[in-house]
């Protein structure tokens, strides 16, 4: 560890071998923070643990947790000559400081990455474990953060507090490109007052514009969005058979024009021809007999005005429990978002975790969780949802993907014929392709899955009554695309919305041509806290010619 004086002897030796420090102020510097949030593309790891708040010293970032998940770190992506360099400020006043990560500046290149710790009596390269004594608690401080090639300088009040020669080398994690800072680490704790963060020598992401590519035979004008539910995370959408929309406790009536209170259902609801509707929950649990799962399940007698709840029996022989992607461990597997009706008046719904020889582990989870990759199947239901049995496997291929087939979503054709979008990534910053497999025997067999996008979390998908096919999906991003032959093929793939959100979205027809996608859009406020509306997009498409 160096000295106080050393580094200041350093840093006064080095001026005269570098260019000196420019002047604050200077037109070609950008602002990330500076009481506000500049970048349109900043986003946020934001735990319920931790707290912000804007202060008059600044903003006022606090973990006091070592809680899985828990963090407070801003990021926002940019783009840098890795040969020319890139140059980062930030003043600030760290209070305290448990471990590395804890009151951080991250720097990431796309190839290399570095975060600069500040102890309240050292600052520290966290990668490099290269340290300076300096007294970051006493008051503000102004440190200024050079990183070219493999080379990462700090300085702090214009004299140079660690010369890295060779130190920017730790890998960037899933070739990353970013500036971050706050608190980064889940085991760390921290506390500091950041004034502000600016940086130059990069340039951030353009705000993404939607862009509609032109699909021979279609016309494709997305519309307006409107908020549904202020300051909440994804709801789904299921559509009742009346037409009404239903958005968490949110009705609408004219299309998603307006909305009024009403019972809760989402999209993995079901609506019998007589009115009645069923919808099971997510997780199950061990029942006293072997082989057998509960799960609770949602009943309304009078089209969804009221319901009642109760708990529902699968019967799955090899199925057992496991870790999920939250680090818990659940009990059974999951029902995800889609039931459908077969031809024969019975229920038909998919699932998605582990039968007890599916071991092979998930790359982009911390191997001693022992989250496996995960198969989905279906079950069927032939007393309304009472009790549901195992019918078949839609996939399962540990070499497909980086989880295996999860998230699915049903849906039923004209001819009888049950459509099985599937995610298989979007963990761990990687994403892999959607997968479609279809089944012609009411789901007692499955085709081999074949992708039809490059990603796909959480899949939902509708058929318009023109006979066009809808599917939504995303990670990165938010996306749309077509089908025109039943799901034989897929065409004008794009994204409408790009900035913060979980990807999850949910997609109806509305009105004749007209589509609703609902999905959730995060903002970050004054205050370092993540805002969410739940929002609704319009979407216009036609088959030309008609």
């Amino acid at each position: 560890m160096r000295t106080m004086c050393g580094a200041i002897v350093s840093g006064l030796l080095l001026l005269a071998a570098v260019p000196p420090l420019p002047a604050q102020g200077e037109d070609d510097w950008q602002s990330f923070y500076d009481g506000s949030f500049r970048l349109a593309n900043a986003r946020a790891w934001v735990s319920d643990l931790t707290r912000s708040a804007k202060t008059a010293q600044g903003l006022h970032i606090v973990d006091p947790s070592q809680e899985k998940g828990s963090a407070r770190l801003y990021f926002a992506p940019w783009i840098v000559d890795r040969e020319k360099g890139i140059e980062a400020e930030a003043r600030l006043k760290s209070v305290s400081c448990s471990e590395g990560w804890g009151v951080v500046l991250s720097l990431a290149d796309g190839m290399h990455e570095e975060g600069i710790t500040f102890y309240p009596d050292r600052v520290e390269l966290s990668h490099a474990r290269v340290s300076a004594a300096f007294n970051t608690a006493d008051a503000f401080h102004t440190y200024r953060v050079r990183c070219q090639g493999t080379d990462i300088e700090v300085w702090a009040d214009g004299h140079l507090l660690i010369d890295g020669k060779g130190k920017f080398s730790a890998p960037a994690h899933s070739g990353r490109c970013q500036i971050a800072f706050g608190s980064g680490s889940s085991t760390a704790m921290g506390e500091a007052y950041w004034e502000y963060v600016r940086f130059r020598g990069a340039k951030t992401e353009p705000k993404p514009k939607m862009t509609v590519p032109k699909v021979p035979g279609l016309e494709i004008v997305p519309g307006e969005v409107r908020t549904i539910l202020p300051d909440r995370q994804y709801v789904s959408m299921f559509k009742r058979a009346d037409g009404a929309l239903i958005v968490g406790d949110r009705c609408s009536r004219d299309g998603g024009q307006t909305w009024e209170r009403a019972e809760s259902f989402h999209v993995g609801a079901y609506q019998f021809p007589d009115g009645e509707i069923v919808q099971l929950g997510f997780a199950t649990k061990r029942s006293a007999r072997p082989g057998w799962f509960t799960i609770p399940l949602k009943r309304s007698r009078d089209g969804g005005k009221t319901a009642t709840t109760e708990d529902a029996l699968i019967h799955l022989p090899e199925a057992t429990g496991g870790t999920g992607d939250d680090g818990k461990y659940y009990e059974g597997p999951m029902v995800d978002h889609a039931i459908v009706g077969l031809r024969d008046g019975s229920l038909l719904a998919v699932m998605y975790g582990y039968f007890k020889t599916d071991t092979v582990l998930c790359p982009t989870f911390p191997p001693e969780w022992k989250f496996y990759k995960y198969r989905t199947w279906v079950v069927r239901s032939t007393d309304r949802g009472r009790t549901w049995e195992y019918l078949a496997t839609v996939a399962y291929d540990p070499e497909v993907g980086l989880e295996s087939f999860c998230e699915a979503d049903l849906l039923a054709l004209p001819n009888g014929e049950i459509l099985c979008f599937m995610r298989t990534g979007g963990s761990g910053g990687k994403h892999t392709p959607l997968y479609l497999s279809r089944s012609k025997d009411d789901g007692k067999s499955w085709s081999k899955p074949e992708p039809i996008a490059d990603r796909g979390v959480w899949p939902n998908a509708c058929r318009m009554k023109s006979g066009i096919l809808v599917c939504t999906y995303g990670r990165p991003g938010n996306w749309l695309c077509f089908s025109t032959d039943e799901g034989k093929t897929w065409t004008g793939h794009f994204c409408f919305y790009d900035g913060p959100t979980t990807s999850y979205n949910s997609v109806e027809e509305v009105a004749p041509d007209t589509l609703l996608v609902v999905f959730d859009r995060q903002e970050l406020n004054d205050d370092g806290n993540l805002t969410r509306d739940v929002v609704g997009l319009t979407v216009k498409v036609r088959r030309l010619g008609r």
